[in-house]
């Protein structure tokens, strides 16, 4: 019994992203979706981009798209690659983590109210600072623009936790000038975690 569920998930799996043929082979295509940087366009469905995206659905609603030259849209902030990986994810509902383009795609899925989207690139960056301290910082700036709570919590404490000198360095300084609110709650966060530290170490007579 277990044996025929597991092959039936797989199969379910293998079932699923045959629809992703649709989108690679053009197969009956009924819009043509643009990217910002002049691009050539990528045949896809109406119906696809609709049940994927409330935003989306009312982009082909509209009679500006109904009258627009090929049935096609524009989505100005992402590029022909950016754009690609977006209507992949739409078709297979699967990231890879080694995808280039996570920080689009979480602007994008903020932009265009795609949540599953959104909590998937949220877990995909915060994974990557898990591995790599360098773009902490990059990640902080970007939780403040969908004011993503979650994001900005996993990522101040990570850095919190590991790398606490990094608000010594000269490119926290950079970015303290032009993130102040939230340079504010990284220090305040590492000054708290640095008085927890201490009480520990009083409770274990570490020092007096």
């Amino acid at each position: 019994m277990a044996d025929n569920t597991k092959r039936r998930k797989i199969d379910r799996v293998g079932f699923l992203s045959e629809h992703v043929m649709a989108l690679k082979e053009a197969i009956h295509p009924d819009i043509i979706v643009k990217p910002g940087d002049n691009s050539s366009g990528i045949p896809s469905h109406k119906a696809v981009l609709a049940v994927k995206s409330k935003v989306f659905r009312n982009m082909l609603e509209s009679d500006e798209c109904k009258v627009a030259p090929e049935k096609s849209i524009i989505i100005p902030d992402l590029s022909y690659e950016e754009l690609k990986s977006l209507l992949e994810f739409f078709y297979s509902g699967t990231l890879s983590p080694d995808n280039k383009h996570i920080r689009a795609l979480y602007l994008a899925a903020d932009k265009y109210d795609i949540q599953y989207l959104q909590d998937i690139c949220r877990d995909l960056l915060i994974s990557s600072m898990n591995l790599s301290f360098d773009n902490i910082l990059d990640v902080l700036e970007l939780s403040t623009i969908p004011a993503d709570t979650h994001l900005k919590e996993a990522a101040l404490l990570v850095l919190a936790s590991r790398n606490i000198h990094m608000i010594f360095s000269k490119r926290f300084e950079s970015f303290a000038h032009e993130n102040p609110q939230l340079s504010l709650e990284i220090t305040r966060t590492c000054l708290n975690k640095l008085q927890s530290y201490v009480v520990y170490c009083r409770q274990h007579h570490r020092f007096k």
